[in-house]
């Protein structure tokens, strides 16, 4: 298992996230990629 650090910073005082993924051995990076667009996205709101 590889475990990766998704951090989000939104350049306001308090306001980032963090959140450690676990990955299988064999996940390729497009696919740590791509999990981490959606995360981030979830994050994100326009409002």
């Amino acid at each position: 298992m590889r475990k990766i650090k998704f951090y989000l910073g939104t350049g306001f005082a308090g306001c980032n996230h963090i959140e450690v993924m676990e990955f299988d051995d064999n996940t390729t990076e497009e696919e740590i990629e791509e999990c981490y667009e959606e995360w981030k996205n979830e994050k994100l709101d326009g409002s």
